[in-house]
């Protein structure tokens, strides 16, 4: 089941607000937890590997770390 494109703008909105609200400090910890807790909810690991890979393929690698998969 998908989201009809206004609920994506307004979810996306609300999102963006509590994170400006909460500061830059915390964001990359509540963007760490929604991502858990999103994965949890799919709950198909070949459906969020797509997503990881679809979300990071426009950015290049900088560093150089070693994956344990």
């Amino acid at each position: 089941m998908s989201l009809a494109p206004q609920e994506l703008d307004d979810l996306y909105t609300d999102l963006c607000y509590r994170l400006a609200r909460a500061g830059e400090p915390a964001t990359a910890q509540i963007l760490a937890r929604l991502a858990l807790l999103l994965m949890h909810e799919v709950g198909d690991a070949a459906r969020v590997r797509a997503a990881i890979e679809e979300a990071t393929r426009d950015f290049p690698d900088t560093v150089v770390v070693e994956s344990p998969l």
